[in-house]
């Protein structure tokens, strides 16, 4: 029964990716393996992406920062080795003057943190069964002795006033997590403080 659920997969699949050939419109445009849509070049750092990789728009954000740049995450997946994908993006970020800084890697992960002058890029990669994610961060150095900015966890935004600067919760604040559809909560809770 397993080889047989795996077989309906596998089709469906490449229905989907058929379609996607002939124009047809994505019916599920949401979903992780087929939402993407084709990307030739970084939007954030303006170099070439190994060929094959696919954009989420949805997982990822961009806006310009204080050191004048652009700053964001970057949400990219795509069918390729992730040692040429390493090779490749490096030789594009040396050639526009990018430095490596930090280059980690931990069997199917990988980390990279580039710098030029005072912009910072960080590349996450991460293969999966059938997949390569990258994740590109880039945003401005902070000075020596900066705190972090710790945002509320909704789309970046910083923490409402009234916060004590530290991790813990003001006192009084209900969050959830895990709501199911139709808005009925679901999942973890945790009660007035």
């Amino acid at each position: 029964m397993p080889g047989f659920a795996a077989l309906v997969f596998a089709l469906l699949f490449a229905a989907i990716q058929g379609c996607n050939s002939l124009g047809i419109r994505n019916p599920f445009p949401g979903d992780i393996l087929t939402g993407g849509s084709e990307a030739a070049a970084s939007r954030l750092l303006d170099i070439p992406l190994p060929p094959g990789m696919e954009r989420y728009p949805a997982h990822g954000y961009q806006s310009y920062g204080a050191y004048g740049g652009r700053e964001g995450l970057e949400s990219l997946r795509g069918n390729i080795d992730l040692s040429r994908a390493i090779q490749s993006l490096h030789a594009s970020l040396a050639d526009q003057g990018w430095q490596l800084r930090i280059s980690l890697r931990k069997g199917d992960r990988a980390v990279q943190i580039y710098e030029r002058g005072n912009a910072l890029a960080l590349l996450s990669f991460r293969r999966q069964t059938v997949m390569t994610i990258l994740e590109i961060w880039t945003g401005g150095r902070l000075p020596d002795g900066s705190m972090p900015n710790l945002a509320d966890g909704r789309d970046g935004q910083p923490a409402p006033e009234g916060g004590n600067g530290s991790l813990a919760p003001v006192p009084g604040t209900v969050e959830q997590w895990g709501e199911t559809s139709g808005g009925a909560p679901g999942g973890l809770r945790e009660r007035a403080l």
